[in-house]
């Protein structure tokens, strides 16, 4: 699978108990995502769902399909953008599909990207491209997703405000987040590319910090410096962003019921949010329960507020998961057939 470098991924848990933990939380989100139906349907009318379902527009529905195949297109880009700026040649179809098998493995996996991210490496390391390239990619590909998070959330987070909805919980667990991330973004972009700093010598003897300091350490210096390489990468972050939101507010319309773009853009961050710090696969549950919340506080009727999450859900998190499993298998496949030729 890897090349000849000495293996600085973490090292897993022992199976079984990866097993468990894998099982139980997708029980969790399942348990959850049953509640908020459960109390959805309490305080509204079954009926009413089953014909807000018959009745979405086919033309929406395309259109909200198109955005979602746009999001893979953005990020298979910023892969293309980073591997072109190091020499390499990477064909847009399979950026797309490297995109797709993160996306898989984050989802399937909830290890906060942590899976995706070493498959994604495996991945690009058969497609003989640099190790410092492919290192230098997936840091610039973390950096610019934080900092767009980031504008994102404080985007959507004055929305709120302005709304009136921003509440102290809110406000607090939003800059918290913030300031974790744009803490986490320094320290990756002062790290990668360079030697571990004295400082921090003692804590790489610690088996993970050692190992994930040998990651960004193996990274091309020039690359993960170069801020306009950045700043692109970050408003195609940014589009990625802007076109989930805008694919939940077609939902919304699909449905017959008007939407302002901007609340159905904040309720999807504050969303979002909630799915990043959940321990269930994707956010599974917490995100449909945040969004259906927020939703109804941008003033779209319960019933369809409810039924539009469940749509996205479907197009963003359950429809990927079958042609991401046919990728994944495709790349251990291949990894397989690499070790046995290198045996």
């Amino acid at each position: 699978m890897n090349r000849p470098y000495d293996n600085p991924l973490p090292t897993p848990a022992p199976a079984a108990r990866s097993r468990w933990l894998l099982w139980m939380s997708w029980l969790l989100g399942a348990a959850a995502l049953a509640g908020v139906v459960a109390m959805a349907l309490h305080f509204s009318d079954a009926e009413a769902f089953a014909r807000l379902l018959e009745k979405v527009e086919p033309g929406w529905f395309a259109l909200a399909i198109v955005l979602q195949l746009l999001t893979y297109l953005l990020q298979g880009q910023i892969y293309r953008l980073v591997t072109s700026a190091g020499h390499a040649s990477l064909p847009l179809w399979t950026a797309c599909k490297l995109g797709l098998l993160k996306l898989f493995f984050d989802q399937a996996l909830p290890t906060y990207g942590l899976s995706g991210t070493l498959a994604v490496t495996a991945a690009f390391e058969r497609l003989s491209i640099s190790r410092p390239v492919v290192i230098a990619c997936l840091v610039i590909s973390l950096l610019s997703y934080l900092f767009a998070y980031v504008l994102a959330l404080a985007w959507a987070l004055g929305i709120v405000a302005i709304d009136g909805h921003a509440t102290q919980l809110l406000v607090v667990a939003v800059t918290l987040f913030t300031l974790g991330s744009l803490a986490l973004a320094l320290g990756i972009a002062l790290l990668a590319g360079r030697r571990t700093p004295p400082a921090l010598r003692g804590l790489a003897e610690w088996g993970w910090i050692k190992r994930s300091l040998a990651i960004l350490n193996q990274a091309d210096l020039a690359l993960t410096r170069n801020r306009r390489l950045l700043a692109e990468a970050i408003g195609l972050d940014l589009g990625i962003m802007l076109l989930d939101a805008t694919t939940l507010w077609v939902l919304v319309l699909s449905m017959g019921e008007p939407a302002p773009w901007n609340g159905v853009f904040a309720g999807f961050m504050m969303a979002s949010l909630l799915r990043s710090i959940g321990v269930t696969p994707g956010g599974l549950g917490v995100f449909e329960a945040a969004a259906v919340t927020a939703l109804h506080w941008a003033g779209v009727g319960l019933p369809v507020a409810l039924s539009a999450t469940l749509l996205f859900r479907g197009l963003s998190f359950w429809a990927p998961m079958v042609p991401g499993l046919l990728v994944s298998r495709s790349a251990l496949l291949e990894a397989k057939g690499g070790r046995s030729e290198a045996g």
